[in-house]
């Protein structure tokens, strides 16, 4: 079949709006109908070649869409299914999973974009390869994923909240809960307020947290922070975030630091191990910058109990905090919908990636016709 697509044929350069050739899906697949894609910063990274991807490629991976065709040996996924991708699709089977530790799935994608059988679902129109950013392509109107790396979720979810459950509000609130295990009563900063930074601050309201502070550069990101549930907001370009961090904590400290920058510079790290309390937690949400090969910080910061980690995707079952997430918006208890700043057609996604560059959107959400 034909479909609409947003193709990276180059690194650095804007994506190509083409029609292009979609295979039908093959065994454990499904194909899939987008209606909403979000903007990651991590695509950005892939775009600009710190992440690896072929070229050219259908990029894209934070995706909802109603499955269209299943192809054979698919078990718990039917036509007519909401689903949201997911971009670790575990095999079950691996040591990894088996621990439960499914994010850390040692099956991978190839580096070629190439599927498992090392063949490609999608084509140009002269049929020549075109790559699927592991395995999803959220950026085609349809496209066929592995039923893995698929998530179903309720059928009244709205489909931009779907989309930014897929991946960044995954990252962030799970980031906040199950990996920093923020506990009733705990103080919370957040340093950068994007994307993964907003949804980690609801993800703070959601795990009770007394003290919530923002912390950006930017001063429109104040207002965003201030009406997701933050008590306080620190504009790092204008004022010291320690001195801020300890003046609203009594001199304390917070509980749990989330580096949720896109890119964590050096002094963000420190900052992140000097502003834990006793016995505090700091988590590594963002892309660290590029060559960047140790922690700048001064090991005896840690003399106080205070502990340092990371996460690739908010937890260890992708799966199943999809569901959840799926099933708290629905209550009104994870007000996804808020971090929305824009939606754009898929002609429009290279200005959407300008306004996510340019920090002007907290989500900005491709929505297919």
């Amino acid at each position: 079949m034909q479909t609409t697509a947003a193709v990276m044929r180059e690194l650095h350069q804007p994506l190509s709006i083409e029609t292009i050739q979609l295979d039908e899906p093959r065994a454990g697949e499904v194909l899939i109908r987008m209606t909403a894609a979000g903007l990651c910063g991590s695509d950005l990274h892939v775009l600009h070649g710190h992440f690896p991807s072929a070229v050219p490629a259908v990029c894209g991976h934070e995706g909802a869409g109603i499955v269209e065709q299943v192809g054979p040996g698919v078990d718990g996924i039917a036509v007519g299914d909401q689903v949201v991708h997911l971009f670790v699709g575990p095999c079950g089977k691996c040591d990894n999973c088996l621990r439960g530790q499914k994010t850390f799935c040692t099956t991978r994608f190839h580096a070629d974009g190439s599927f498992a059988d090392h063949t490609f679902r999608m084509h140009g129109t002269d049929g020549t390869d075109i790559a699927t950013t592991l395995g999803l392509g959220s950026f085609s109107a349809y496209t066929v994923s592995p039923a893995v790396n698929c998530a179903v979720v309720p059928k009244n979810l709205d489909p931009l909240t779907a989309a930014l459950i897929s991946c960044g509000v995954s990252t962030g609130v799970g980031a906040v809960l199950n990996v920093a295990r923020t506990q009733p009563g705990d103080s919370v900063a957040v340093i950068g307020v994007g994307g993964v930074g907003a949804a980690a601050i609801l993800g703070a309201v959601l795990g009770g947290a007394s003290h919530i502070i923002g912390i950006d550069i930017l001063e429109a990101k104040r207002d965003v922070a201030l009406s997701l549930g933050a008590t306080d907001f620190v504009l790092a370009s204008d004022q010291d975030p320690r001195a801020e961090i300890s003046r609203i904590t009594g001199g304390r400290g917070v509980d749990r630091v989330l580096l949720t920058a896109d890119t964590i510079r050096p002094e963000m790290y420190s900052l992140a191990i000097e502003a834990l309390a006793p016995g505090g937690a700091a988590v590594q949400v963002g892309a660290s910058t590029p060559g960047l090969d140790h922690i700048p910080v001064n090991p005896s910061l840690f003399v106080k109990q205070a502990s340092f980690t990371g996460t690739a995707y908010g937890g260890m079952d992708p799966a199943r905090d999809a569901r959840k997430y799926a099933d708290l918006a629905l209550s009104g208890r994870l007000p996804v919908e808020r971090l929305v700043t824009r939606t754009y057609a898929l002609e429009q996604i290279n200005d959407a990636f300008d306004d996510l560059a340019a920090g002007r959107n907290i989500r900005g959400v491709v929505v297919f016709a």
